[in-house]
């Protein structure tokens, strides 16, 4: 996947407006993690974890704020307005999917994100935005670090290497159908609306003639008549 990405990025990227919304994205992504790491610290039944998942959730808190500032510099560079503040939900995670689950979850996608994040930085230092490369790497830095402590703290919950690799590989197969089902739900309710479209201009005729033929009547009407 990492072949794509890199493929892409020097198109997508120079898209009018496409770098605010995707820094914008990144933003709203990472302030999603946020709640579902401070769901875990309340959840898990460690106390050092919680500490661990307190601290990741602190970073994430820093990485939405920097990417939000981000993405209202180049909006205002594009002579667009802000999109305003990171603003996420939670899928309950860590209830869903229990705390090996979760962990493999938090693992695959801190790691996607550090791989993304190094073809980031380096298409913008290559751009000569040395600004927006530095906040890529300040991240990463920070990227590593979670991705490797949630490897650890995997095997150690899994009860194992093997185990946390079949951890990863349900994570991956539960990621997979996740997308298929978004995908899914996004594709129907496109259809519903070109659906609705085609509906209403199809009956307009009839209903203007309805209209034509029974005029409106204005004021009271006598009883029996309505």
């Amino acid at each position: 996947m990492r072949w794509l990405v890199r493929l892409v990025t020097p198109i997508v990227w120079r898209i009018p407006g496409h770098a605010g919304r995707k820094l914008h994205g990144f933003a709203r992504a990472e302030e999603g993690s946020r709640i579902d790491l401070l769901q875990a610290a309340r959840q898990t039944p460690s106390v050092v974890r919680r500490a661990r998942y307190l601290r990741h959730a602190l970073d994430e808190t820093r990485h939405a704020a920097m990417f939000a500032r981000a993405s209202a510099r180049l909006r205002r560079d594009d002579g667009r307005p802000p999109l305003g503040p990171p603003v996420a939900d939670t899928e309950e995670l860590f209830e869903r999917l229990g705390e090996v689950g979760f962990l493999a979850f938090v693992h695959r996608g801190e790691r996607r994100g550090r791989q993304q994040f190094e073809i980031y930085r380096d298409h913008f230092a290559r751009r000569g935005d040395a600004r927006t490369a530095a906040i890529f790497e300040a991240i990463l830095a920070d990227e590593r670090q979670h991705e490797g402590y949630t490897r650890e703290v995997l095997v150690e919950v899994a009860g194992g290497e093997r185990p946390a690799r079949a951890a990863l590989r349900r994570a991956a197969r539960w990621e997979a159908w996740r997308t298929w089902r978004r995908a899914g739900r996004f594709v129907v309710e496109r259809l519903y609306t070109v659906a609705m479209m085609a509906l209403y201009v199809a009956i307009a005729p009839l209903a203007l003639a309805v209209r034509r033929l029974q005029p409106a009547r204005r004021g009271w009407l006598p009883p029996g008549e309505d």
